[in-house]
């Protein structure tokens, strides 16, 4: 069984989900699930937009749109990222792959690191050359493209890795002050059956090929 963090695992699965509780960050540990902005991306099942405070997502008055408020962070400039985000989950396949998908407002960069990663940005042991860089251009609410906040600009992560502990680190960039902030991912790798797996499953496939023939041709088969 494949053991994971931040979803429900099944036998051969791992699931990376953000949701509150689980992961941290560098700005005090614990994740919160905040109120997400009506345009942004709606969270796949078992993930939620999450944040370093439970306030700097949508304000929403009883009868307006969301509003600025006093938890959400001050556009970045320069230096490190508003606020870094860490996930980490362990393969105990031989090999397990599938999708890992970032959204972020305004914008992140992501990695796949080794091992347990809870300080830094996440830069220095990308694993396997998985890495995707913040996009600053901003469009309608976040950046306009991936990584972003709407639906059709989170990055997927095409994951294919071995047996071992990694960490997806998210650096998350505000560049809007006082406007809603939060990231959300939402992953499933699944067990993947290595080449030689195939290979085994082939031959025993065209064993018992060779048995059904030979028994249809014993019925077949005329007698004296």
């Amino acid at each position: 069984m494949a053991a994971q963090f931040g979803g429900l695992a099944t036998a051969g699965t791992v699931d990376v989900f953000s949701s509150a509780g689980t992961g941290t960050n560098n700005m005090g540990g614990t994740n919160f699930a905040i109120n997400p902005v009506p345009a942004w991306a709606t969270p796949p099942a078992g993930s939620a937009w999450i944040s370093y405070n439970p306030n700097t997502g949508c304000v929403t008055p009883p009868s307006g749109p969301c509003g600025s408020g006093i938890d959400q962070p001050p556009a970045w400039t320069s230096g490190p990222a508003t606020a870094t985000f860490y996930q980490t989950f362990t393969i105990s396949d031989s090999l397990d792959s599938g999708f890992i998908t970032i959204w972020a407002d305004d914008t992140a960069a992501a990695y796949i690191d080794t091992g347990t990663v809870t300080s830094g940005d996440g830069s220095t042991s990308v694993y396997g050359g998985y890495a995707w860089p913040a996009n600053f251009i901003l469009g309608t609410n976040c950046a306009n493209g991936p990584i972003g906040c709407l639906q059709n600009n989170g990055y997927a992560f095409d994951v294919s890795i071995p047996t071992g502990t990694y960490t997806l680190v998210m650096d998350g960039y505000q560049l809007l002050s006082s406007t809603p902030f939060g990231v959300m991912y939402n992953g499933v790798l699944t067990d993947t059956p290595e080449p030689a797996s195939y290979i085994l499953l082939g031959l025993g496939l065209a064993g018992l090929g060779i048995l059904a023939k030979r028994r249809d041709a014993h019925k077949t088969r005329p007698t004296a």
